[in-house]
């Protein structure tokens, strides 16, 4: 039977994991994956049992975390540009929340890098920008992907263990489908899924292809790695000093929320400065998922 690097250790251990799209989805705050500064004028609305929403001033773009136990995945992040907020996105990303948080995280930075760029006047928030896609292709190859280009108009690069795929329709012939995919896990059930409208800012997709292929290890619970594709993983060596003592990857011991559920994490960020007040109730567990 294949050995997988995960046998040997407690479902509590931590380990530094690789490839950073079958990690995972992690457990984090919400308030630790959103950037915004909701001192200066971004909002916050939420509910008990609903979305979380993140507004930026002037109400041109929207960022939310849905919740979903009808969704096969457990929800999706979003992003969506509006030149009215009452009327169709200009242009929307949206990805599962098993998506690894790590990824969603990065996306959102670079969110916020452009929010700050559309108020100084420097970009519009709603037209695409100059970078060329050869941007968003170049963390990729040069971390080893595979490029496959087809005839109708698709190109696929592709992660060397075959389980992580970043879709790009270079000819756009449906205005209603994504430009940009991308996904990670089996190609039959995938973990995750990110999708890119038309007029999504390319510097976003970069933004999210970088850390996709980031050659920085994920912090992961054992209990909180998908069991499907284990066999795919890789444990990258410990910092010298700490390889000498221990001759193995660095490991951490963690506490398994009691029920680590997607539903529940959007009141965690009820603390983040200049939202309402939290209400007096027990703290919602860790953004997460068991597997």
């Amino acid at each position: 039977m294949p050995f997988s690097p995960l046998d040997d250790l407690d479902d509590h251990d931590v380990v530094e994991v690789l490839p950073r799209h079958l990690a995972g989805p992690g457990i984090h705050e919400l308030s630790d994956v959103w950037p915004f500064p909701f001192d200066q004028d971004w909002t916050l609305a939420h509910s008990e049992d609903g979305p979380t929403i993140a507004i930026s001033p002037g109400m041109r773009l929207l960022a939310g975390h849905i919740p979903s136990e009808a969704h096969p995945r457990g929800g999706e992040w979003l992003v969506a540009a509006h030149k009215d907020p009452f009327r169709p996105a200009i242009w929307t990303a949206t990805l599962d929340a098993s998506t690894p948080v790590e990824l969603v995280r990065d996306l959102y930075a670079e969110v916020l890098a452009l929010c700050e760029a559309d108020r100084r006047g420097e970009r519009d928030l709603l037209r695409p920008d100059d970078v060329r896609p050869q941007r968003v292709y170049l963390p990729l190859l040069t971390s080893g992907w595979q490029h496959t280009v087809k005839t109708d108009g698709v190109q696929y690069f592709r992660s060397p263990d075959g389980y992580g795929v970043l879709q790009h329709a270079y000819v756009h012939k449906n205005l209603a489908a994504p430009v940009w995919s991308a996904w990670g896990g089996p190609p039959d059930y995938p973990l995750w899924k990110a999708t890119f409208s038309s007029a999504v800012p390319a510097s976003l997709v970069a933004g999210f292809a970088s850390s996709l292929a980031s050659p920085v290890p994920l912090a992961r619970a054992v209990w909180n790695i998908p069991a499907d594709t284990r066999l795919h993983l890789t444990l990258p060596a410990a910092p010298a000093d700490a390889a000498a003592h221990q001759g193995a990857p660095v490991q951490r011991r963690a506490s398994m929320p009691s029920s680590p559920t997607l539903s529940s994490a959007h009141s965690s960020v009820a603390g983040v400065p200049g939202t309402a007040p939290a209400p007096s109730a027990p703290p919602a567990p860790p953004l997460g998922r068991r597997r």
